[in-house]
């Protein structure tokens, strides 16, 4: 018997749920084709804000559930859907491994002004999903090893100004992280390696929704791979600084001046629907007068 949802777990699914409802409604209305007829996303935004407000300052435990349940019948497939990007819920995203131990073939190459299969960055790219499509390998369901220039990288900054990576091995998403000018995008005649690593044999289990986290010293951008969408954004500044955010320089337009508590994450951040349709999208953090770690939950469109 499926397990009830926790007040905390149907607040952070609803939120994922707004993006995914957003995105059906928006891409049926432009390409056609049947339509179902959700709860309009904005309604369901207001109704889990409410609830967070609640759970957040203590609302009585039945009051709760019963909003809880409401927001839940409001969020139809998407609900489902969401639960199993974020929790895994529904079943989870499941990538099968190899059952005879073999790997993908490694790929080490020299950056130059195309991508490939066998080179799948391409000067001044940052992300590429290694999925199977476009032509590239599919690595799912694997760890990887990355090198560039002949020093393996690490998941998370040193400190030090040198670059890092991301890897999602559910939706395939590799990302190249750094600070300015290059944050982290790939280099004219830099040498690069990926090694897949096997998990297991069988099937692997993740959840597809791993924050990308990113380290500003100030005021600094996030680059939005192609394909994908931001549906909630954490800080946690070692000050406290006044920050927006927006898809332009000094923008707004993802969050409005914002006073953040420092060392902490709590109500810092914004939940958002920004996505990256047809090309990149350079974010823009603004206000920053020391550093500050953020998280980006972001899901494929």
């Amino acid at each position: 018997m499926p397990s009830i949802l926790t007040i905390p777990e149907i607040i952070e699914v609803s939120k994922v749920s707004v993006g995914l409802s957003f995105n059906y409604t928006s891409t049926k209305a432009y390409f056609g084709g049947t339509v179902i007829k959700p709860i309009p996303p904005v309604q369901v935004a207001i109704i889990a804000s409410a609830l967070e407000w609640g759970y957040e300052g203590g609302q009585a435990a039945q009051p709760l559930r019963n909003e809880g349940n409401y927001l839940w019948w409001m969020l139809s497939k998407f609900g489902l859907q969401a639960q199993s990007a974020v929790i895994g819920g529904g079943g989870g995203s499941v990538v099968p491994t190899p059952s005879n131990n073999t790997l993908p073939n490694q790929l080490d190459w020299k950056v130059s002004d195309t991508a490939s299969g066998i080179a799948p960055l391409a000067d001044q790219e940052g992300a590429v999903t290694l999925d199977g499509t476009g032509g590239m390998p599919d690595l799912r369901g694997f760890n990887i090893n990355f090198a560039r220039g002949g020093v393996w990288q690490n998941t998370t900054p040193l400190g030090d100004g040198s670059t890092y990576y991301y890897w999602n091995k559910v939706t395939g998403l590799f990302q190249l992280l750094g600070g300015l000018p290059a944050q982290g995008a790939a280099q004219l005649g830099e040498l690069m390696r990926i090694s897949p690593d096997l998990l297991s044999t069988g099937t692997t289990t993740n959840n597809i929704n791993e924050p990308v986290t990113i380290f500003l010293d100030a005021d600094g951008t996030y680059t939005l791979p192609n394909g994908y969408f931001i549906w909630k954004i954490r800080i946690k500044p070692t000050s406290a600084d006044t920050v927006k955010i927006g898809t332009t320089l000094g923008g707004d337009d993802v969050m409005f001046d914002k006073l953040l508590t420092a060392n902490v994450y709590g109500s810092n951040g914004t939940t958002v629907d920004v996505d990256a349709d047809g090309a990149d999208q350079l974010i823009y953090f603004t206000g920053f007068t020391t550093s500050a770690e953020i998280d980006l939950y972001i899901l494929p469109l």
